[in-house]
């Protein structure tokens, strides 16, 4: 079925009730509003028609047939009992001829889904994904589900298959990977993110999904907070230098990018811990601007 074509459904029920009955109608209402070619009995048959004649009719030509589930449904499906019976001999005959078990919808309206006495689904249908309609606060969304079963149109559409890993290529594994921290490497990095966060007029950055989708070979600049030796004569030095420097990204695992520092650092000759094609481990949020390669 095309997508320019008005699918076509039949709803297969049992006279439970004035309400239940009130209710499929209400249902096929809310089918037909949206674009499916809803045959029921209530409005299709008419005083000295044959509602057999009708079912059998549409169970063959309709694109699929939705069947209201309840306990009562269910005995008399078992029982092969009235009009409920004479629906569920044809359906079985159908799913035994080999047409497909999607054409059939089954929707859980009162009752269990495990056998039982309030067992509603009947055995040729056991172990078919139905769809749950008990709740009336969740029926909106069971009826989008039917919709978007009818329309072959889901909820979460299947991702594409990506390439397979590149084992070589992964020298380290996520857990082996930390940011540097003063008192281990003798450098950090500053959060560029936050730093636009206290101040957004002024301090730019990267939009997020720019510096969450790096490649390798892309250079990246960055905040590093760098260990110094003290000055005695100033007595406001802490002894670290922050400077502005070219990282080329090498890879990623994880959340993390990998690095290899593309600048010789001012402080070079103060220290030892930072130096020129360094490896630099660094998240998105410290990327401070990008040129792409």
């Amino acid at each position: 079925m095309s997508k320019d074509e008005t699918p076509s459904a039949v709803i297969s029920y049992s006279w439970d009730s004035e309400p239940h009955k009130t209710w499929v109608r209400d249902i096929a209402q809310r089918l037909r509003l949206n674009g499916v070619d809803v045959k029921l009995d209530q409005w299709h048959v008419k005083p000295g028609h044959s509602l057999t004649q009708f079912m059998e009719r549409e169970i063959v030509e309709c694109d699929y047939v939705i069947i209201i589930c309840t306990p009562n449904y269910c005995e008399k499906s078992l029982k092969r009992h009235g009009g409920v019976g004479y629906e569920q001999q044809i359906i079985s005959g159908y799913i035994a001829a080999g047409v497909q078990r999607e054409k059939f919808i089954p929707v859980v309206r009162e009752g269990e889904f495990e056998p039982g006495k309030a067992c509603a689904i009947p055995p040729h249908f056991a172990g078919v994904l139905a769809i749950d309609m008990r709740e009336e606060d969740a029926v909106d969304g069971s009826v989008e589900l039917l919709l978007r079963t009818i329309f072959q149109d889901p909820v979460h559409e299947i991702p594409e298959i990506g390439e397979r890993p590149n084992w070589d290529k992964q020298e380290k594994g996520f857990t082996g990977l930390r940011l540097a921290t003063n008192d281990l490497d003798g450098y950090e990095l500053r959060s560029g993110l936050a730093q636009h966060h206290r101040t957004p007029d002024t301090f730019y950055m990267p939009e997020e999904k720019e510096r969450q989708t790096l490649n390798e070979g892309d250079i990246v600049k960055l905040i590093f907070i760098i260990n110094v030796p003290v000055d005695p004569e100033d007595p406001d030095d802490d002894g670290t230098f922050n400077e502005r420097m070219w990282v080329i990204v090498t890879g990623r695992s994880g959340p993390y990018y990998t690095g290899e520092l593309n600048n010789v650092s001012v402080t070079a000759e103060d220290q030892e811990n930072l130096s020129v094609e360094d490896e630099v481990i660094f998240l998105p949020e410290h990327v401070i601007d990008i040129i792409k390669s």
